[in-house]
């Protein structure tokens, strides 16, 4: 998406695993229509960090890079920034509501960048829970490269199931250090590395639901919200799980 490009330098989207935060959450209504949240947090400062790393690595230095490697880096990507991006709910809508699934439309849009720390606050509606399956936040016609550095498709993984009076909520475990296990036979790609690049990730999921909770998985019940946090510690636990509920209508 052309406000998204700039935000990763090309070539290091895998980087995007550890720089950013993500938060989904799902408000669910009776007739299991509902609204949407995808915000998400890039820190491109911690992009600059990794992307010295990877430098000192290919020149044969390793270790920590110096302040100075790490400005260097930090100016490479303003530089790779367009800062003639419009950050306006219009261009976002603009960007986003073409390629929206039927049922489902863009309610509130919203992008800002401080100097190197972006946020993405969107949220949809829908008719039907099941339609959020189907959204996707990139462009078919920009290839791989081209896309938005995000998840494109955010609830792609999530299952609902209704079942007479029940309804069930499951998605399979979130642990991005999955995707990154050809890079371990990277000579260049030390534990240390992996390690700092997964260490600012974070994933938050919630659901608000009208329904009784029987049966859940949850970090913690905030009264009528379910929420789920992965990060660092998940991951080092071995303990990285799915989303699981089972509501009662």
């Amino acid at each position: 998406m052309r406000f998204l490009k700039g935000i990763l330098v090309a070539g290091v989207a895998w980087f995007a695993a550890g720089c950013m935060q993500f938060e989904y959450g799902i408000t669910l209504e009776e007739d299991m229509s509902g609204t949407a949240d995808v915000n998400v947090a890039i820190d491109l400062d911690r992009v600059a960090y990794i992307s010295a790393f990877v430098q000192n690595a290919f020149a044969g230095e390793g270790g920590e890079p110096t302040e100075e490697q790490i400005q260097a880096a930090r100016e490479e990507i303003r530089s790779e920034i367009d800062n003639d991006e419009n950050f306006s709910e219009e261009s976002l809508r603009e960007e986003i509501t073409p390629d929206l699934p039927d049922g489902v439309s863009l309610i509130h849009a919203k992008a800002n960048r401080d100097d190197l720390l972006t946020s993405i606050d969107l949220r949809f509606g829908f008719d039907h829970v099941d339609q959020l399956r189907e959204m996707r936040l990139d462009d078919d016609d920009e290839g791989e490269e081209g896309g938005a550095p995000v998840d494109s498709e955010p609830f792609e993984d999530l299952e609902i199931v209704e079942d007479g009076d029940f309804v069930i909520i499951r998605s399979e475990p979130i642990n991005p250090a999955e995707e990154m296990e050809e890079l371990e036979e990277m000579p260049w790609v030390s534990d240390e590395m992996v390690e700092k690049m997964l260490e600012g990730f974070a994933v938050t999921f919630s659901v608000t639901t009208p329904f009784r909770v029987e049966e859940h998985n949850a970090t913690r019940k905030e009264g009528d919200k379910l929420v789920w946090e992965f990060n660092l510690e998940t991951l080092k636990s071995g303990e990285a799980t799915g989303i699981y509920a089972k509501l009662k209508r």
